[in-house]
């Protein structure tokens, strides 16, 4: 071998162009460690990654996305870490180098950053290497899928259980749904009279209310209300009955009765309330007739709680939050309860900074998205809950769906992601509950 000859005193002609050059600035130390940290979890990384996307470069992609944003972060903050991601961080982090880049070309790479943190969150926690607190994986979650949006991943795909007929025929009969329909049904008996909205009278509003386990009365010129606090399970509890001056106003009454509707379960006149064509299969003694009508009437009663609104604005938020707690309820990752909870009692307000206007525009973006999300935290959480007392939903320490729902929340959301924006100018008959259906579905909401 070659001894190696001293460094020669005499700088070379090279030598002395390249002091000409500026030097590159030194990376700090703890921005050098956390990069060898990324590079050292790679070939872990890549096994990980690999359930989802079979290629090693997609992998590797995502770890340099990865330490672009630590020494983006870095650079702002004078600190960083490869384990804990502040949330509060992303944004400034992640703007500062889509600002280099080329607008035609910035969408599809905050896409890729924003996806990238998330998998990279996402294994850190997996792999128990995250050291900050569960709260901060949280809010750092919760900022990325919202990032992410309708461009991001999509849900998860709903994978029906093989269940058989004598299996759904047994779990759907200790539904609590299937139950109160079949009881509101046996009071109904050969028919009612109806107002000309489709309401029952005020003198049946208390005997339909106790057919579906809610303490309810008509009372002319009441002042209806709806449960004050949206934790509080539809229906539930009161010390005195609700008195409302329409059937409509009843939480349980008003949904189960416009499901049996909308599945021909009962047909509604000018006048009158009647059993309607599909009773028969409901009552019939053939299984598979019997699922079927037991499988329309929830798939009719989630399309009904999932698209309710008055109108678009506050329709889609709910709809893309609740779609997104059903589709991962059927998954192994679960959104937690109190995870929603947290959301729902976000302050969209908050303090403004003394040195704030009120023109400062990205405070008020920020402020308004806030609101938005804790408005829809808040209605889904009531509408979740009365998809739980129905047995559509599990609420526990998670938001789980039923083996014999799975098959439900399916068909349910695939409507509502198929079907059309109904026409402005289609007016519904006084006598007919119509399903608003929105245009798009997506934002995920996941615990991971």
């Amino acid at each position: 071998m070659a001894k190696k000859t001293s460094r020669s005193k005499t700088k070379s002609k090279n030598q002395r162009h390249l002091k000409a050059v500026p030097q590159a600035p030194k990376m700090p130390l703890q921005l050098v460690l956390n990069h060898r940290s990324v590079d050292s979890m790679a070939l872990e990384f890549i096994q990980w990654h690999g359930t989802e996307s079979p290629d090693p470069a997609d992998a590797f992609e995502c770890l340099e996305l990865v330490k672009l944003f630590l020494t983006a972060q870095h650079a702002i903050s004078d600190s960083s870490s490869a384990t804990e991601i502040p949330a509060d961080s992303v944004e400034p982090a992640v703007g500062s180098v889509m600002m280099s880049l080329d607008p035609a070309e910035a969408e599809d790479a905050l896409v890729d950053f924003y996806f990238a943190l998330h998998s990279f969150a996402h294994f850190l926690k997996e792999t128990g290497r995250w050291s900050g607190s569960e709260e901060a994986y949280e809010d750092l979650h919760l900022l990325l899928e919202s990032g992410l949006g309708a461009s991001g991943p999509d849900l998860p795909d709903i994978l029906v259980p093989r269940l058989s007929n004598e299996e759904q025929d047994a779990a759907f009969a200790t539904m609590p749904l299937i139950q109160r329909a079949s009881a509101l049904l046996e009071w109904l008996g050969t028919g009612k009279e109806v107002t000309a909205t489709g309401a029952l009278r005020l003198k049946d509003i208390e005997p339909a209310a106790a057919a579906v386990k809610v303490e309810a009365r008509g009372k002319r010129g009441a002042r209806s209300t709806v449960a004050p606090d949206p934790q509080d399970v539809p229906g539930g509890g009161a010390d005195t009955p609700l008195e409302v001056s329409t059937m409509f106003d009843v939480p349980v009454l008003r949904e189960i009765w416009t499901a049996l509707v909308g599945a021909g379960l009962i047909t509604l006149s000018s006048t009158r309330a009647v059993p309607g064509p599909a009773l028969a299969a409901w009552n019939s003694a053939k299984l598979e007739d019997r699922l079927d009508m037991r499988r329309m009437l929830a798939v009719v009663l989630l399309v009904r709680v999932l698209s309710d609104a008055d109108d678009a604005w506050d329709r889609e938020p709910v709809l893309e939050t609740l779609s997104t707690v059903l589709a991962y309820g059927t998954s192994e990752e679960p959104v937690p309860v109190a995870q929603l909870d947290r959301v729902a009692a976000m302050d969209p307000a908050g303090p403004f900074p003394d040195d704030a206007g009120f023109d400062d525009q990205q405070l008020v973006e920020s402020q308004l998205e806030d609101a938005y999300a804790a408005y829809a935290a808040l209605a889904a959480r009531q509408r979740l809950s009365l998809l739980a007392e129905l047995g559509l939903v599990e609420a526990a320490a998670d938001y789980r769906v039923p083996p014999v729902a799975v098959q439900c929340v399916d068909l349910a959301l695939g409507f509502l992601n198929s079907a059309p924006e109904p026409a402005a100018a289609a007016e519904a008959q006084s006598n007919v509950v119509p399903l608003h259906v929105p245009s798009r579905t997506g934002r995920p909401l996941g615990n991971r």
